[in-house]
């Protein structure tokens, strides 16, 4: 968009916006992924999943490009809005904000889904949520064995996995990003539908439950008061799958 506008654009109130977008201090790096739900029978107890809907915003500035993590912008309302509710996120300090289904965050495919933050300015990020997932697994699986996901050619930009052991309840695999960086790399990274489970998450017999979401990215052209080249939103729906391990 600011090639095309520094080329062919005589409206400079527009290429100046395009370049404040470029400059603009605030990085907004968040996800929002909901959770269809779980099939007859399965209980992910106490697991944190269980909890349904959740989303996590980290806001940094960007004049500190060097060391994000470092620098986390604090004095901000962060909100999810989608269909018609408005869901505030709660401050964990450090620049980060969270919600999730306690909250009252749910989810809803094909709505627009709106991240604003409101400071001096107000800022947002938009993008309309995307259906879930279609995840086809065998029944069981060998023990200690990797596992391969394929998302194939759905309309995802990336894919999130977590697998929990129905036995306790604990997280024996997850690949949701846990810091501004982390969020960075997902949603700037070339896009890929594919995932590996290794093997150390299957050590013991007995039923997990496999949990995959596919993930859109907001269009850039969605943005406003955030750092145009750092920022992204992604979301989707995480399917969770049962599958038994044998002794």
């Amino acid at each position: 968009m600011l090639l095309a506008l520094l080329t062919g654009c005589t409206d400079f109130a527009l290429l100046q916006s395009a370049l404040d977008d470029f400059t603009n201090p605030l990085v907004a790096q968040a996800f929002y992924v909901g959770v269809d739900p779980l099939p007859a029978g399965l209980d992910l107890g106490e697991n944190p999943w269980a909890l349904g809907s959740t989303a996590r915003v980290l806001l940094a500035d960007a004049s500190a490009l060097s060391d994000l993590a470092d620098a986390p912008v604090t004095d901000a309302d962060v909100v999810i809005e989608y269909a018609e509710d408005v869901v505030p996120l709660n401050s964990e300090g450090a620049g980060s904000w969270a919600a999730d289904g306690t909250d009252g965050l749910t989810w809803q495919s094909g709505a627009e889904a709106v991240l604003a933050i409101r400071r001096d300015e107000d800022s947002r990020i938009a993008l309309t949520t995307p259906d879930s997932p279609v995840l086809t697994l065998a029944t069981t699986h060998a023990r200690a064995t990797a596992l391969e996901l394929d998302l194939g050619d759905q309309p995802f930009d990336n894919l999130l996995v977590t697998v929990v052991r129905l036995s306790d309840g604990a997280t024996v695999y997850d690949s949701t990003p846990v810091d501004i960086m982390e969020i960075y790399r997902l949603t700037h990274s070339s896009s890929s539908l594919t995932a590996t489970v290794p093997g150390s998450a299957f050590t013991e017999p007995g039923t997990y439950a496999v949990g995959v979401a596919g993930l859109v990215n907001a269009d850039p052209d969605d943005y406003e008061g955030v750092n145009l080249a750092l920022s992204a939103l992604t979301a989707g729906a995480m399917v969770f799958v049962p599958v038994q391990v044998a002794p």
